[in-house]
Order: structure tokens, then sequence, then C-alpha cells
């Protein structure tokens, strides 16, 4: 196990740890007991439906920045991309994975890593701008003002990285190679700008954000407790910003303490540690189970074999940006 792997373990154990020492055992076998299987099988259905809606907006991107592939394609890319970052121990991985495959064929491996990038950036933005219109247009007494000041700066360094990181991009002194030019160029592309696919690509956005958000009051629901949905659509956005962050094994103890921030500790509390705990319990579940389709999806494939093969994977880099320097010098 890379030692980037065991850090990650070390810490999901360490925080998931300090939320349980918090919580009664008795009391949460017993919340775990009040989950309906009917709660379980809604939250799992939707987060699967939700993540084909992600997937159509992450071919609209790749295909806008001149990926040529058919859905289909992109579709079996991103649940076998959703299966490394589950099961491979890293969210970084597993968006190289699926950015690899989904130029297969191609010799745009640099446009494909851009794409997924391109996806990331576009959604966390679309889901702090719910966060910070739901909190400006109806309310917040759960989240502090200096973390709702800190997302709408995050949110306009996104909105500006997007309208001038291209050109910053192609514009980039001291790159005398036409071939990188011509190549940074493309990765530019990626990042669509024109006003239809835009619109396209914000609206399923905000549907998938809005799917995820109201399956937490689904779950709320089927604990038996009771959160406004408009607290629910300011807080679940940091929570899941929070655990997208890659220090943790699929945001496992970053979620649960977040849910315990927000709901337990700030007054008046809404839920208990036990059910915090239950609360990320489903939604890790959830994760799991659409994550396992891909490991099905590339046992039968063998795209990750193939990968392996081909040298691609061993050579996977740790990050976005080393994951598109090593896709150029091997394009």
């Amino acid at each position: 196990m890379k030692p980037k792997s065991l850090i990650k373990i070390l810490l999901s154990a360490v925080m998931l740890g300090l939320v349980f020492y918090s919580a009664e055992k008795r009391n949460l076998l017993e919340t775990f007991k009040t989950i309906s299987l009917s709660t379980v099988l809604v939250v799992v259905v939707g987060y699967t439906v939700g993540q084909l809606m992600s997937s159509v907006k992450w071919w609209t991107i790749a295909r806008s920045g001149g990926i040529d592939v058919s859905y289909p394609a992109a579709l079996k890319a991103y649940f076998i991309g959703m299966f490394v970052n589950c099961f491979g121990l890293g969210m970084v991985g597993g968006d190289a994975v699926r950015g690899l495959l989904i130029a297969q064929g191609q010799p745009k491996k640099t446009e494909g890593v851009a794409s997924v990038v391109a996806d990331r950036i576009h959604g966390l933005t679309v889901l702090g701008i719910i966060a910070l219109i739901t909190s400006m247009t109806l309310g917040n007494d759960r989240v502090q003002w200096q973390l709702i000041s800190g997302l709408f700066t995050l949110v306009i360094g996104f909105i500006a990285a997007w309208i001038i990181g291209p050109w910053v991009l192609t514009h980039l002194p001291g790159i005398r190679s036409t071939r990188v030019a011509n190549k940074l160029r493309q990765v530019a592309a990626i990042f669509p700008r024109d006003p239809k696919t835009l619109a396209i690509i914000t609206a399923i956005s905000v549907v998938f954000h809005s799917l995820q958000i109201s399956l937490h009051a689904v779950m709320a629901s089927g604990l038996g407790v009771s959160i406004p949905l408009t607290t629910l659509f300011v807080v679940v956005p940091f929570v899941n910003i929070a655990s997208s962050l890659p220090i943790s094994w699929n945001g496992l103890g970053v979620r649960e303490g977040s849910y315990k921030s927000f709901f337990v500790t700030s007054a008046p509390a809404l839920m208990t540690s036990e059910q915090a705990i239950a609360f990320g319990a489903l939604w890790l579940l959830a994760v799991m189970i659409t994550s396992a389709i891909g490991g099905i999806v590339a046992f039968v494939s063998g795209d990750l074999s193939s990968l392996k093969r081909s040298g691609s994977l061993d050579a996977t880099p740790s990050t976005p940006d080393q994951s598109m320097a090593r896709a150029v010098q091997a394009n």
C-alpha cells in the first residue's frame, strides 16, 4: 500500500474515532435499527441516478472540447473511475483513470484528464453557488459567516479561473515548443465558454446537486430527524466539498465530523451523534454500491488491465496538474 493511501486511511480512522467517541454504542445500534430498507433503497437508487446525470455532464464537456467519444464509452469510463476512486483509496487516481479511458484510441490523454478537472471545478462552483444563494435569500442559522465568506471567495476564484485560465494557459512565458503550445491550446478548449454548452452543463449540475441534497432529507426522515430543506441546501454543499478533499478515504470521518459540527454541536441540535454517524454510513453505502458497478464493468471490459499493460495506469501521477503534465509528454 502506498504511503499516501495509508495516511488517508489513518486520518479517516482518527476523525471517525473522534466522532464515535461522543456516541453511545447502544444508542448507535438502535439508531441503525431504525433505518428501513426502503430508505436505503431510495438513497442508493437516487445516488446512482445522480451519477448517471453527472456522467452526461462530463460527456458534454469532453465532447465540446473535441474528444470524439460515444456516451456509452464515457459512461463506462465514468463508473470505472468511480470504482477506482472508492476502492483504489484515492479520488485523484480515479479521476485520472476515467480521463485516460475516455481518450482511449485517441491522442488526447491530456484533454481527457483536463475534462475531468473541468468537470470537478464546474461542479464545485455550482455547489457553492447553491449554498450561497440559499443562505442569502432564505437565511442560514447553521454555517458561520467566516465559512460563507470563504466559500464566496472560492466560487469567485473558480469563476475567474474558468474565464481567464485558458488564456493564461496559452500565454505562459517560455513555451517555445509548438507541440506543447498546441497541446495547451487543446487543453484550454476543454473548458467550455459558449453559452449553450455552459447552460446545458449548469442545468444538469443544478439538478444533480439538488437531488443529492434532497436525498439527505430522505435520510433524515428515515432516521426520524426533522431538518428544514433550506438548512440542507446550505449545509450539505459544505459537507460535500469538505468530504471531496483528498485527505481521507471517500470522505470517511470528514463527512461524519461535518454532520456532527453542523447538526449536533451547533445550537439547537438537530440530531444526535449516533444519527450523524448513521447519516454518514448511509451515504457511504450508496457510494460503495454504485462504485461497485464500475468494478463489475472494469472486470468484464478489461479496461483497467489494458491500461496497466500499456503502462498508463502505473504512471498515473498523484495530482491533476501532474496528470496533465505527464499526458502532454505522452502525447
